[in-house]
């Protein structure tokens, strides 16, 4: 009797827990803007040997207008692994922050640069290993802008 109830309990409850159904609609759409890769060019981060300060550069090159080329100091300790907001460059706001989510040796940093006037946005991410100090990443990368809603 006992098991009998505990199952009409179980059946009963099932349904309160069940995960939500998934609407079928198919109107998504892409949040990928149909413009050009950006580029991000000759990415270099130089840090002092205390580590308390580095200087990031770069250039973005939307494939649409001239290059436009970007420098910033952080300071922190350690400043290699600072985060960053709201940093003008030209028509450009930069942000960033370190992750060490993977443990050991395999942190990255990831950056977001957004267009607000073209509401574009691209996030460039580097390992730790990429950002040696003073060394351009070789080769550039280049990444797909999002549209901003």
């Amino acid at each position: 009797m006992h098991f009998s109830a505990f199952l009409g309990l179980a059946a009963a409850a099932s349904g309160a827990f069940a995960a939500p159904t998934l609407d079928n609609r198919s109107d998504a759409v892409s949040a990928m803007a149909q413009v050009p890769q950006w580029i991000i060019k000759s990415f270099t981060r130089t840090c002092n040997a205390n580590d308390t300060s580095c200087t990031v550069s770069f250039g973005i090159d939307t494939q649409t207008a001239p290059v436009t080329a970007c420098s910033y100091t952080v300071t922190g300790t350690p400043a290699s692994r600072a985060s960053t907001s709201g940093i003008t460059c030209g028509p450009y706001t930069l942000s960033s922050a370190w992750s060490g989510q993977f443990g050991d040796g395999n942190g990255f940093t990831t950056w977001s640069v957004v267009d607000w006037s073209k509401r574009l946005i691209v996030w460039p991410a580097y390992s730790d290993r990429e950002l040696v100090n003073g060394v351009a990443v070789t080769p550039d990368k280049s990444y797909a802008p999002q549209s901003l809603a």
